[in-house]
């Protein structure tokens, strides 16, 4: 498969009027459209319905969400090295026949193993092997265009969950929720295996490019500020030219920066699971239609997209952590925004808001991983990293399920939400990229 890869990436690579890494975007950028059939605000779609036909409550459902992310804080750093060792290709590949298989076997899960079966395997698929897998090699295709790129990857994500809740909500409404399962898993299959099959290359090196597509790569790169951009993991001098810095994943292990990342950002998609798993039943709560709900999430999607390409601007031009920060902080805005909704115009408002912190989620900690420690063993580097990301989203929806339950109201949770995210603004905001020293 390997050579097959190879050789439809040196055929297209001749022939066509730009980089191939763009293609490469584009296969990548359709696994990172599928996941989003297991996303939790697919979920939001299915939780009151379920909870009516099986007498299941919030918290149990939500519960699959928290299991998925447990088994993935395991194999997180496994599928890392994976990826390093195999290549993207590989992993996503076989993650893609894993998910569409899960997700349709969700249409017979009239229990509650079978749902945390088929439900937990599509949001290990999400969290790990896809959010690596997928990020790693556009990062290795490209250095100075890494923010549009990985923007634009997410942009396919956004799109994919505005397409999944659409599918979800039209099958659920004409038929039942067996159908929206089935209807999802097999438009994962079709979307999906086949261009990450035979259109991944993990590095240009392996078909004599270069990333970005230049010719001598850095050398004639202007002077700035060694400074966490997504350019930061070049060393620049105003007589040298950069050079790409790479660690070792022991080393970065070493440096603060790693854990402050890990931990702001595993604080961010703790919110955002808490927020996203619940907010359709909340919306409903507040005496808003199923439709209504759904348009709300919609827009949710689209402001998602637009913000994914924006982020990836942003982040080519601002440090890291002054990027993280102010997205830390909108984040606890948006949570506190919520506690407003009472109408069909400002749940669109909210969800909109919610859009910019999702789509910087998805953009700014990819690009600042390769960015603060290089390409070479960026898979098992993002391994490390994910973690957070998935001790926060196994919290998240917990929190919010068991407030819910406690006290019938959402409130407690969003409010503890809102602090912590504040908290995480003013941490990351006052740390710094790491440094390391390189020998020409």
């Amino acid at each position: 498969m390997n050579d097959i890869s190879f050789v439809i990436a040196r055929y297209l690579s001749n022939r066509l009027p730009f980089y191939y890494g763009w293609v490469v975007v584009f296969a990548a950028g359709t696994t990172v459209f599928a996941r989003m059939a297991p996303s939790v605000f697919v979920l939001g779609i299915f939780l009151s319905p379920m909870a009516d036909s099986f007498g299941w409550s919030r918290t149990l459902i939500a519960g699959a969400v928290s299991v998925g992310a447990i088994a993935s804080m395991f194999l997180s750093p496994v599928i890392g090295w994976a990826v390093d060792r195999y290549g993207s290709r590989v992993i996503l590949t076989v993650s893609m026949l894993v998910l569409g298989i899960a997700v349709t076997s969700l249409a017979w899960a009239t229990v509650p193993i079978l749902f945390y079966l088929g439900f937990a395997t599509g949001r290990i698929i999400f969290h790990v092997p896809v959010q690596i897998g997928s990020g790693v090699v556009v990062s290795r295709w490209f250095i100075r265009k890494r923010g549009r790129a990985i923007g634009l990857l997410y942009l396919a994500g956004a799109v994919g969950g505005i397409v999944f809740i659409q599918i979800a909500s039209l099958a659920m409404s004409q038929v039942g929720v067996g159908a929206a399962w089935v209807a999802m898993g097999l438009s994962v299959l079709a979307v999906s295996v086949i261009p990450s099959a035979l259109l991944i290359v993990d590095r240009p090196e392996d078909i004599g490019l270069t990333p970005d597509g230049e010719v001598e790569p850095f050398s004639n790169a202007p002077a700035r500020p060694i400074e966490a951009t997504a350019m930061s993991g070049l060393m620049r001098t105003p007589d040298a030219g950069s050079i790409e810095v790479d660690w070792t994943p022991r080393d970065a292990m070493r440096t603060t920066a790693l854990w402050v990342m890990v931990g702001v950002v595993g604080i961010l998609f703790m919110i955002q699971a808490g927020v996203s798993v619940h907010v359709g039943a909340f919306y409903q709560d507040r005496g808003l239609g199923l439709t209504v709900t759904a348009t709300a999430i919609t827009i949710n999607g689209i402001v998602s997209a637009v913000g994914s390409l924006v982020w990836g601007a942003v982040i080519e031009r601002t440090p890291v952590r002054w990027a993280m920060g102010f997205l830390m902080a909108l984040s606890a805005v948006s949570t506190v925004l919520l506690l407003s909704v009472n109408t069909m115009a400002s749940a669109f408002a909210v969800s909109a808001v919610i859009g910019i912190v999702a789509a910087g989620g998805n953009v700014i900690p990819p690009v600042a991983y390769a960015s603060y420690f290089g390409r070479r063993s960026l898979g098992s580097i993002r391994g490390i990293g994910e973690t957070g990301v998935q001790i926060g989203q196994t919290i998240g929806p917990l929190l919010s399920g068991l407030a819910f339950d406690m006290n019938g109201s959402y409130i407690m949770a969003f409010v503890t939400f809102a602090a912590v995210a504040a908290l995480g603004s003013l941490v990351i905001g006052l740390s710094r990229p790491p440094h390391k020293c390189v020998r020409r």
